[in-house]
């Protein structure tokens, strides 16, 4: 109760304080999400944040909800290297941006990670932000191999692949040789460049395909 308030500073009290619960909730969340990964127990967020698990509910009916608010603040990072890769003059340079960039990313933040190569089939914001990504991811690899700087049977399910290949190397040796990825990537690099005779590759797996991999 508010006594010595007017009903409607009394709502405006509660909205801030609500507001505040909010914020605190998502970057509590983003903390964990880093560390943890998406899947960290929702009482260890509340209990991160300073709030009751209610509160985290009432704000956050569900995980993906909090997914969802915390990517949205997390994920600029994925976007900053989409933008620096497609803004390349080199178009090769653009894609070794782009899979160091996205990589390396992997490995500092377990939730980027998890954006990187799962889909999020729940959530229309996240999908249609991953659509908009990978269409530039296409143009890039496009102007890449017309360059001659990319082999020219590379498609952007190998891209994905690779990522998701990655994402588990990172995952397996974060404790022991936290550095192993580096060398992976420059290895995986090596067999993206275009050479003067390449031996073909066996047929890449299609778009939806990766897609349904993704998804378990």
């Amino acid at each position: 109760m508010c006594p010595a308030a007017t009903s409607s500073e009394c709502f405006g009290a509660l909205r801030v304080d609500a507001a505040r619960n909010r914020e605190r909730i998502v970057d509590a969340a983003a903390r964990l999400f880093a560390a943890h990964g998406l899947d960290v127990p929702l009482e260890d967020v509340a209990r991160e944040a300073g709030v009751g698990i209610a509160t985290l509910y009432r704000r956050f009916p569900t995980r993906r909800d909090l997914v969802v608010a915390t990517l949205r603040k997390i994920g600029a990072a994925y976007l900053e290297v989409i933008d620096r890769a497609c803004a390349e003059p080199d178009p090769w340079e653009g894609v070794r941006t782009l899979m160091l960039g996205l990589t390396e990313l992997q490995a500092s933040d377990a939730a980027l990670r998890e954006l990187v190569v799962k889909r999020f089939p729940g959530s229309d914001e996240i999908e249609r932000m991953k659509v908009s990504v990978q269409d530039r991811i296409e143009d890039l690899l496009e102007r890449a191999r017309a360059s001659g700087g990319l082999r020219p049977d590379i498609t952007r399910s190998d891209v994905a692949l690779i990522l998701l290949g990655t994402s588990e190397i990172v995952r397996r040796t974060a404790d022991h040789c936290s550095d192993a990825w580096r060398r992976y990537a420059a290895l995986q690099l090596e067999a993206l460049r275009s050479r003067t005779d390449p031996e073909p590759l066996p047929p890449a797996p299609s778009v939806e395909a990766v897609h349904e991999a993704l998804a378990h």
